[in-house]
């Protein structure tokens, strides 16, 4: 008999758990391996409400698991009617047991249906996971590789793994509602920007796919950063939010800066930090820093703090890199577009000074690597259509 004290106490650590990730990670190395599980299998309500789909399945077999993760409940499947019905799970044990005792064909014939469920899945228990009388996930257990029974216990536990289970895929549902409302406000500012500055024009969501290529090749940095990949994503996305605050005579101008110009333009990473505050609460102050310090350089030389090395997180290292470049090869009021080459021969210039060596040799790995060809032909489609200002 395993020691149940300690799943109980494995299951107060869940309450700090937020990304479904992280559950299911729980679930495969605190819950499966526990209790010696044939097959455990999670599903959840889909987008449009009308279905529930495999999210993740561990089986004792890859066919197993392969099986469980193409089945589908529609909302008239016995199971689901069921489990929305009395809100208590079901157990082929207590089924068999119902069955005997049935006191009408209806209610015999219901029992069968539900049997025959649980047989095609081959299931010994569905747990349901409510939030406010709305079931969001399904627990399907595939009994014990020791053929033991589930004691009453070892159920209650369960059931109380799925209710603490659905809460972290209703929070994690509900902030990324949040996320992506946030998210498609800062890209309509995104889009007023170049509205106000077509020169730029598509110059953010290239600096976002120069980022993210070369995230893939420093993978390993960013895993160790929670939410790595996403926070470079919508960091290199909205690295120049803060531009709407520029005067267009800056944005504009066709000639270089005087001092007071950039003395102001030089305020965007800032304003881009105070624009995107509300990101700290759900990705932490790196995704800030990401953004605030895309303009430092390596050296320490670059702005606004000024910077220097790993005092730069490698985020904003892998933004300086493709906004630099992006903003090489494209044509401003004040230049024409470097040709690629050009722009190559000035990142090699720049490691060491502008530049984190390392990302630049990311970057040129990928450029020979022939990576960035769908990038370079979307500024080719742009300079055709540019209007003239």
């Amino acid at each position: 008999m395993k020691n149940l004290k300690i799943f109980r106490k494995n299951l107060n650590a869940l309450s700090k758990v937020k990304d479904p990730n992280e559950l299911f990670v729980f679930i495969e190395n605190k819950v499966v391996s526990f209790f010696g599980l044939s097959s455990l299998s999670v599903f959840g309500l889909n987008n449009s409400g009308e279905m529930y789909t495999c999210i993740d399945s561990l089986a004792a077999t890859s066919d197993m698991s392969k099986i469980l993760k193409t089945i589908n409940f529609n909302l008239d499947n016995p199971i689901i009617k069921n489990l929305l019905d009395t809100q208590e799970l079901i157990s082929v044990k207590e089924i068999s047991k119902n069955i005997t005792y049935a006191l009408t064909d209806t209610r015999r014939k219901l029992l069968f249906s539900l049997n025959d469920e649980l047989a095609k899945i081959k299931a010994k228990v569905c747990i349901p996971g409510f939030v406010e009388n709305k079931l969001l996930l399904i627990f399907v257990l595939g009994g014990k590789t020791s053929q033991e029974e589930f004691n009453s216990e070892e159920l209650e536990l369960f059931s109380l793994l799925a209710k603490k289970s659905a809460k972290i895929i209703d929070s994690y549902n509900l902030l990324k509602e949040k996320i992506e409302l946030f998210v498609q406000s800062m890209r309509i500012t995104n889009d007023r920007l170049e509205e106000k500055d077509p020169y730029t024009r598509g110059h953010s969501h290239r600096v976002e796919e120069f980022s993210m290529i070369m995230g893939k090749k420093l993978q390993s940095e960013l895993d160790k950063i929670p939410y790595g990949e996403i926070i470079l994503y919508y960091a290199a996305e909205f690295h120049d939010v803060g531009k709407i605050n520029t005067p267009d005579s800056i944005l504009k101008k066709n000639g270089p800066l005087n001092k007071e110009e950039f003395t102001k333009i030089k305020e965007h990473p800032v304003d881009s930090v105070k624009i995107l505050k509300p990101m700290k609460k759900w990705f932490g102050k790196v995704m800030l820093d990401a953004i605030l310090y895309h303009h430092e350089n390596y050296d320490g030389t670059g702005y606004p703090q000024g910077k220097k090395e790993n005092e730069i997180n490698i985020l904003a290292r892998i933004i300086r890199v493709a906004d630099s470049f992006d903003a090489m090869i494209t044509d401003r009021p004040y230049r024409k577009a470097l040709i690629q080459h050009q722009a190559l021969l000035e990142l090699k210039n720049g490691k060491g000074t502008q530049f984190d060596p390392k990302v630049v040799d990311v970057f040129l790995e990928a450029y020979r690597e022939g990576l960035f060809t769908d990038i370079f032909s979307q500024i080719a489609h742009i300079s055709k259509t540019k209007p003239e200002v």
